[in-house]
């Protein structure tokens, strides 16, 4: 009996298949390419048996059977032609497939933001958008369109048979099932050996690319070493997996070479008693010549051929079972919204509200505690609190990031599960507290804020962020490489290449982590006046540490214990004229 895992990933592979398989145009044509490729070897078996009848019973001379032999190249090549139609149709739908079911995952990493996948092993994310779905390639490529030819041919053949020698069609048709029995059988153990494997490779890629990652510290620890000899065990294990399964698909074909032989043997060794004078039956009373023997026998293996290949591809099967599972739990990973528009929220800056929030990263570890915060459209207000303490937990849970355990997110005055995460976060600016460098050009570095940016509007982000002398320096300009391989940004210059990017969105709200953490004095009030002339028309939430950001706020907030509270220090005071100070 199958296991409750094998079922879940059978359900996972037919619902990959409905979702990301229907290609009818290829596979019409996939299955017009093999009746005419099984309609070609039933010609040419037909035409070879009568040739050597004629030259080995009749005695026809080789010169009056040349047309004969030119039929035969014709079916030898029409068929070449015809199996090469059904090879570029699977591959194409297998292409068309894959391409498919990558970029949905893409889209749906992407929908359910960068907190959900730190949650995952970075390994197992880049196994499954790679291997897991190279996986899917044997499956739908050979797998799927065998399925149909391993029924249409033999029928096709039995319907030629049949009228010549229902023995000979019986035969056939009673030693047919063998093969799939078998296949089955064995298939059962194969695809919990894949399985396993494939799982295995998923956590020997998370746990490689961890170890990849914190090398410079374990050889700090001169722990490098005693890891080496740990990475050398899981590859021998993985090795001994791998080797595990290829046992068993070489010894699958085995079984289904071997039954095929016997089938084929039946079939000879009745028409060879037949010829002898020992048998008299099945021939609807005509008797047997060497054509119509030597007509079934060139056809018995052209009956198994299909069911012996769908034995083989019975392993790409196994192979994407075990992939389906891993990748359909991606799929339908909830992306905390349903599809649909934000237009409700309404034009311009929205207001936030976080309604007795309660949210812990881990179970038994609570950041947030009845956690309220109200902010009106257009408002700004800062938040402070110690590190660790939640605050850009917060804004996680402002973009749809995190899904809180108690309470609810609103903005605009609807539920964040009630509208489209991925057209909200189109109209928030995030200014992270570690910006990000590309190892790419100038210009690629910007786009990430909004991909179709113009030149211009690249170079005037730049000025606006202060950086317009030191872009004017750059001999390539805006294709300047930036990053690894090419030249590396200070603190200061990084902080304005993320402002940069706040200026180029098409923002009504600003959510700013820190903004002017590890700056000078003259250059973190640089960057204060440029938040203070964004800020205007937007509603912003401004995450700090330090005294200076305050001023360009309406409200200023502590987080201590798991809550906002108004701060106790009135020294803050100076925030009440923000409006004045801004307008001057």
């Amino acid at each position: 009996m199958s296991s409750p895992a094998l079922d879940t990933h059978s359900l996972a592979l037919r619902q990959i298949s409905r979702r990301f398989g229907h290609h009818p145009g290829w596979s019409t044509l996939i299955i017009v390419a093999g009746v005419l490729q099984t309609v070609a070897t039933i010609l040419f078996a037909a035409l070879l048996a009568h040739v050597l009848h004629a030259l080995i019973i009749v005695g026809q001379p080789f010169e009056q059977l040349e047309s004969v032999w030119w039929q035969i190249l014709a079916c030898i090549v029409f068929r070449a032609l015809a199996g090469i139609v059904r090879e570029e149709g699977g591959i194409r739908i297998s292409l068309a497939v894959r391409g498919a079911v990558r970029e949905t995952l893409l889209d749906t990493l992407y929908r359910l933001g960068p907190a959900w996948r730190e949650r995952q092993q970075a390994g197992s994310l880049s196994t499954a958008l790679l291997e897991q779905v190279e996986a899917l390639d044997g499956y739908f490529a050979r797998y799927r369109p065998q399925q149909w030819f391993a029924l249409l041919t033999p029928l096709m053949i039995i319907a030629t048979l049949a009228p010549s020698s229902w023995a000979a069609a019986g035969i056939l048709l009673l030693t047919a099932p063998l093969i799939p029995v078998f296949m089955i059988l064995v298939g059962w153990g194969a695809r919990q050996r894949q399985t396993e494997q494939l799982q295995a490779l998923q956590r020997m890629s998370g746990h490689f690319l961890d170890l990849i990652r914190g090398l410079p510290t374990l050889r700090l620890l001169d722990a490098h070493l005693r890891l080496a000899d740990e990475v050398e065990q899981v590859g021998d294990e993985f090795r001994w997996r791998t080797m595990r399964v290829l046992r068993l698909a070489f010894l699958s074909g085995a079984v289904l070479e071997f039954f095929a032989s016997i089938a084929i043997a039946l079939s000879a060794v009745y028409f060879g008693l037949t010829l002898l004078g020992r048998l008299d039956f099945g021939l609807y009373g005509h008797p047997l010549d060497l054509e119509l023997a030597l007509f079934a026998l060139l056809l018995a293996p052209e009956f198994y051929q299909p069911l012996r290949d769908l034995g083989t591809h019975y392993h790409a099967r196994a192979e994407a079972l075990a992939a389906a599972g891993e990748l359909q739990t991606i799929l339908n990973a909830a992306s905390l919204q349903p599809a649909g528009g934000d237009t409700r929220i309404g034009n311009g800056a929205p207001a936030l509200t976080l309604d007795r929030i309660t949210f812990g990263h881990r179970e038994g570890e609570t950041v947030l505690r009845k956690c309220s915060l109200q902010i009106q459209a257009g408002d700004a207000v800062a938040i402070r609190g110690p590190s660790g303490g939640g605050k850009t937990t917060l804004l996680r849970l402002l973009l749809g990031q995190l899904r809180a355990q108690e309470g609810d997110v609103l903005i605009g005055g609807l539920s964040i599960d009630d509208i489209d995460l991925v057209a909200w976060r189109e109209r928030v600016a995030w200014m992270s507290q570690h910006p990000r460098l590309m190892a790419d050009t100038l210009a690629a570095n910007l786009r990430v804020a909004r991909s179709d940016a113009s030149e211009a509007e690249l170079r005037e982000a730049l000025t606006f962020a202060g950086l317009g002398t030191w872009f004017a320096e750059l001999r390539d300009g805006l294709a300047t490489p930036l990053g690894e391989g090419g030249r590396q940004l200070s603190g200061g210059q990084l902080r304005r290449l993320a402002l940069a990017r706040v200026r180029l969105r098409r923002a009504d709200v600003l959510l700013l982590d820190e903004p002017t953490a590890s700056l000078d004095a003259e250059t973190e009030e640089a960057v204060i006046e440029r938040i203070a002339e964004l800020r205007r028309g937007r509603t912003l939430v401004l995450l700090t540490h330090r005294a200076a950001p305050l001023r360009i706020v309406d409200r200023v907030l502590d987080l201590e214990n798991g809550r906002l509270c108004a701060p106790r220090d009135e020294a803050e005071d100076m925030t009440k004229h923000t409006n004045a100070w801004i307008a001057a």
